[in-house]
């Protein structure tokens, strides 16, 4: 379809538009090039892991996890989101992700190539979705990631002779229409309670901030600074956890908040005060979990792979780029010391915000009450715990006394993370359960009923408290989710020579059936013992042993 069918803006002057939002050009690695020439040759990386080859432009509405195709000729109200296979398999390629690394390779190399190959992908985009046409436009949340990655770069591309005029406005009308996609049903967004709405305010202030002169820009940045401001002193706790209860997801909010702060300096706006003590508690938690060595974090609730602002050479799984950028914009300092996770500090604070430093140390012990998080560091090792006590927004997973453990930035305990919103077989819904958390489980059930794809309900309270007995200090958690079985679990974590922790799970069930203890460990060689009860794992920074002590008889133990 031409691109004529996109509205045409007319404009008195450009405003923000010609504004230099990204001026620093920090040092960029080699992976970026080797990332881009992928994307010339048609391999596009999903979920910021997978590969797949898509032709170059891709088909924008063929589901790269299935067969499936979705329709381009009705509007997206009249697309379901779970007909056409998991919708997200559609969506992936039109987030744009795959602009950002064309834009870090062409600023490493100032090579043509990579710039026309954003424009052309862009401008095909645009012919094969007209406004509310297709798949693409289901999620305001989408949206906003797609727009944040043409932003960065229609304006980080602005010394490339591929970036004309005719290109710019196109630019101008993308920016538009998508700000009155996010604009027509905000509410809906909001009324979820999670990273939607956080993203799709964002994705309000920045089309207005981005075409100040448009006639609705100003309400715009009004609305979406009113809601975004409301949704933060919900959604992020007094103790900097998300209320989406995932690590992933709680970076989505970081970077949407970073993104924010960013822009409203960049266009010359006040930045609000409530915008930046939202932005230091969520940056205050990342902080406390993470492991610098290695920019691991306890992955627990949902994990798909999401990374909105992927400027550094680095795993997803590395929460350093964010961290540093955190303390860049938010604070002017880094956090830590130079490496390929400075990137994203310096596009989006410029290098004079690296030159003074915060290196205070973490605390060994951190505990998110409201957010159900407790870490413990010792030695070379760190436990995380799942301990929730009141659930305050709906849990996205039966995670309850779910354990985490490290050790010299090695995962030796993990979640199994998720696979799909939509699919059949063993893996619907599985990796949600107890049963594949490290928990107990009491005659194959489970503390929490779903009630839908995204609901669990009731939503059991629980009591985690520090305590102190002959032996010294020791971490206790519980919750009533198993009452409605007879049953019940108590959690017990202390610490143990060097770097060793002993978890002792507390087990009674009136029924005196069934007792299932599961731990998901690292997928690395090992030696199993289980009459000595004794498990060593064989991983790249030496060996870890586990050792389990029960009644005799009472537990099986099986692997």
């Amino acid at each position: 379809m031409p691109l004529s069918e996109w509205h045409r803006f007319a404009l008195p002057g450009t405003g923000a538009n010609g504004a230099a939002l990204f001026t620093s050009r920090p040092s960029i690695g080699l992976a970026s090039i080797d990332e881009a020439e992928q994307i010339l040759a048609g391999n596009f990386r999903l979920f910021s892991y997978h590969e797949r080859f898509a032709g170059f432009p891709p088909d924008w509405h063929a589901n790269l996890l299935s067969d499936a195709h979705s329709p381009i000729d009705r509007h997206w109200s009249r697309i379901g989101d779970f007909v056409h296979g998991d919708i997200k398999g559609i969506w992936e390629l039109s987030r744009f992700s795959w602009a950002w690394p064309l834009v870090r390779a062409f600023t490493c190399t100032g090579d043509e190539r990579y710039a026309t190959a954003f424009w052309t992908l862009l401008e095909d985009w645009m012919a094969h979705n007209p406004p509310n046409q297709g798949a693409n436009w289901i999620c305001g949340q989408e949206a906003t990631f797609r727009l944040m990655a043409v932003t960065f770069a229609r304006h980080a591309l602005v010394g490339s002779g591929a970036t004309t005029p005719e290109r710019v406005e196109r630019y101008q009308d993308f920016v538009l229409t998508t700000g009155d996609r996010i604009h027509a049903n905000l509410d809906y967004a909001l009324s979820q309670s999670n990273n939607h709405g956080v993203s799709e305010c964002i994705g309000l202030v920045t089309a207005a901030l981005l075409v100040p002169a448009a006639p609705r820009s100003a309400a715009w940045l009004r609305q979406g600074l009113l809601a975004l401001q409301r949704q933060l002193a919900v959604l992020v706790y007094s103790d900097g956890a998300f209320a989406q209860h995932s690590a992933t997801y709680h970076r989505v909010l970081l970077h949407d908040v970073l993104w924010c702060t960013h822009l409203m300096k960049a266009t010359g706006q006040p930045v609000p005060a409530w915008l930046m003590e939202a932005g230091h508690r969520s940056l205050a938690f990342i902080d406390a979990v993470i492991t610098p060595a290695t920019g691991h974090v306890p992955f627990y609730g949902a994990n798909d792979g999401t990374n909105i602002l992927p400027l550094a050479d680095a795993n997803y799984l590395d929460f350093r780029p964010a961290l540093q950028a955190g303390y860049a914009v938010l604070h002017g300092v880094r956090r830590l010391p130079p490496g390929p996770w400075d990137e994203a500090a310096v596009w989006l604070a410029g290098a004079e915000a690296l030159r003074d430093e915060d290196f205070s140390p973490r605390p060994a012990r951190f505990h998110a009450r409201k957010g159900g998080c407790f870490v413990w560091r010792h030695g070379d090792a760190r436990l995380f715990l799942r301990c929730p006590e009141k659930f305050i927004h709906r849990p996205s997973q039966a995670d309850l006394l779910h354990g985490d453990i490290e050790w010299r930035g090695q995962p030796i305990a993990i979640d199994a993370g998720t696979f799909s919103y939509n699919t059949d077989g063993v893996f619907s819904g599985a990796l949600k359960e107890a049963a594949l958390h490290n928990s107990v489980t009491f005659d194959d059930a489970e503390p929490l009923t779903k009630a839908g794809r995204f609901l669990y309900l009731p939503w059991p309270k629980g009591v985690a408290e520090m305590h102190q007995d002959e032996d010294g200090e020791y971490f206790a958690a519980t919750h009533e989710g198993w009452a409605k079985h007879g049953a019940r679990h108590v959690r017990q974590c202390r610490l143990a020579g060097a770097d060793s922790f002993i978890i002792s799970d507390q087990l009674s069930n009136r029924r005196q059936g069934k007792v299932r203890l599961h731990w998901l460990l690292a997928d690395v060689p090992y030696d199993f013992d289980a009459n000595a009860g004794r498990l060593v794992l064989h991983t790249a920074q030496g060996e870890y042993a586990v050792h389990w002590r029960v009644p005799v008889g009472a537990v099986r133990a099986t692997l």
